[in-house]
Order: structure tokens, then C-alpha cells, then sequence
């Protein structure tokens, strides 16, 4: 890791002297956070069809942003902080490719997903599902599972799922828009 990386987390990583309270919401914040996240998603099936179509796109967007970290991850082992030395570990954790972050990556992409999908109010879409989202990154580094740049990388692989998500399910409904192609006039087989 190069210096700066090693900086800002050591910046953000939690220490002995960091209060209990604190370090108990960065645990819930990387574990629990998520789920409530993905089951927050759930009541837009009832909200009708440009609901539903936010969901469908989210979760595309959050496959997407999964299938590639893991893609990433199969060609690339980056070692994690605690395996280095660096900080301290405060929430149990195997010792895995860190590189890009699976919970910034799919954290973005759901965030980013909402927003881009939103029927209304992309605004408030961007500050609470954003907010949720970097909560997730945050805890991370704060919990010495991750350097910032593996955070980084995961928030742009996000964003970018979240937009290709959005572009795939563009064109598949300008497919089916699409007039039938018809034989010209004279053309038929006989």
C-alpha cells in the first residue's frame, strides 16, 4: 500500500482508545446495516410499476457490482490491513482478497441504483441511500478490515454498476418498444 493509503487509515482505523459505543456502531454498521439495507427494498413491489422498476434495477446494479468484485478478486489478492500489521482488527474476518471492497462496491450500487432509478425525488434518494452507503465504507476501514483505496475502488465499481444497470434496462425496454420488423411488400416466399 502506498503511504497515503496507509495514512488515512490509520487516520480512520478505531484504537484502544476509542470509546466502546463507537466501536459497537461501526460492528453494527458493517453487519446489520446491510441487510435492513436490502430489506428496506422490499415495499417498493407495492408501490406500483415505477417502484418496481427501481427495485429491478437495483438489483442488477448490486449483482453487477458483486460478480465483478468476486471477478477481481480472482485475479488479484490484495492483502488486507490486519494482515499486514497495520491497525488493529476489530471485527472477526477470514483473511481474503480485500481488493475492491465487496461491501463499498455493493453498498454504491444499491445507493446509487435507488437514485438513478427513483421515480421521484432523486435528491432524497442521493442523501439517504448515499449516507447509508458510506456508513458501510466508513465501517470498514474504522474496523481495520480495509484500506481506503479498497474502499474507493469499491464505490466507483458501484456507481458504475449502478449506471450500467440503468443502461442494460434502457435498451432492453427500447427493444420491446420497437415496432415488429415486417416483410416489405413482394418479398414473401411462396
Amino acid at each position: 500500500m502506498t503511504r497515503i493509503d496507509t495514512w488515512l487509515f490509520l487516520s480512520i482505523n478505531a484504537t484502544a482508545d476509542t470509546p466502546n459505543w463507537l466501536i459497537a456502531l461501526g460492528r453494527w454498521v458493517s453487519t446489520d446495516l446491510p441487510l435492513l439495507a436490502i430489506v428496506a427494498l422490499v415495499p417498493l413491489v407495492l408501490f406500483g410499476p415505477d417502484s418496481r422498476r427501481q427495485l429491478l434495477g437495483v438489483g442488477l446494479a448490486m449483482v453487477l457490482a458483486w460478480l465483478t468484485v468476486r471477478g477481481i478478486r480472482e485475479t488479484v489478492h490484495v492483502a488486507r490491513p490486519f494482515e499486514l500489521g497495520v491497525g488493529q482488527q476489530w471485527l472477526a474476518h477470514a483473511a481474503s482478497a480485500s481488493f475492491p471492497s465487496f461491501h463499498a462496491a455493493v453498498a454504491s450500487a444499491w445507493a446509487a441504483g435507488l437514485v438513478l432509478f427513483a421515480p421521484r425525488h432523486p435528491r432524497v434518494w442521493l442523501l439517504v441511500a448515499g449516507a447509508l452507503a458510506l456508513a458501510i465504507a466508513w465501517s470498514r476501514v474504522f474496523l481495520g478490515l480495509h484500506f481506503v483505496s479498497d474502499i474507493a475502488a469499491g464505490v466507483v465499481l458501484g456507481v458504475a454498476s449502478a449506471v450500467t444497470a440503468r443502461q442494460c434496462l434502457a435498451w432492453v425496454g427500447r427493444r420491446r418498444a420497437a415496432p415488429a420488423l415486417r416483410p416489405m411488400a413482394g418479398s414473401e416466399t411462396r
